[in-house]
């Protein structure tokens, strides 16, 4: 049996979050807000291990990281966009958030562990193949 992976890369620092949201400009930032007690979200960790296998350079089109609202609570509102009002995320009970974040700002958000919005969500999103260069 092949070994569990888990895609999720936890963000630990503000200086971290700032490169990651630097890197939204050229890929999908697919962040899971979550209370600091609770941690990320594992029920999703088969999604996301399906869009990364899935997804044709996956690596180079979408990155799934994890914020603690106590920790990120002022970053994850600046993210706020007419596509992603987020209201006061410092005040969200224990219900998984994901943002899907482009250019700095979110595109798109899923409220609770729902799967099939979650991957459209990606889907929708996601920046097209860039071309190889020789």
């Amino acid at each position: 049996m092949a070994a569990k992976t888990n895609p999720v890369k936890p963000i630990e620092s503000v200086e971290e979050f700032d490169t990651w949201l630097e890197k939204s400009q050229d890929i999908l930032l697919v962040i899971d807000v979550h209370q600091g007690w609770s941690g990320q979200t594992e029920t999703l960790i088969p999604t996301f291990n399906r869009v990364m296998l899935d997804t044709e350079q996956a690596d180079k089109r979408v990155a799934i990281l994890s914020a603690s609202i106590p920790t990120f609570a002022s970053k994850v509102q600046e993210l706020g966009s007419d596509d992603a009002k987020l209201g006061d995320v410092g005040e969200k009970g224990c219900s998984p958030l994901f943002l899907a974040v482009r250019f700095g700002k979110a595109v798109g958000m899923v409220e609770g562990a729902n799967s099939p919005a979650l991957v459209e969500l990606i889907t929708e999103q996601i920046p097209d193949l860039k071309e190889e260069q020789d």
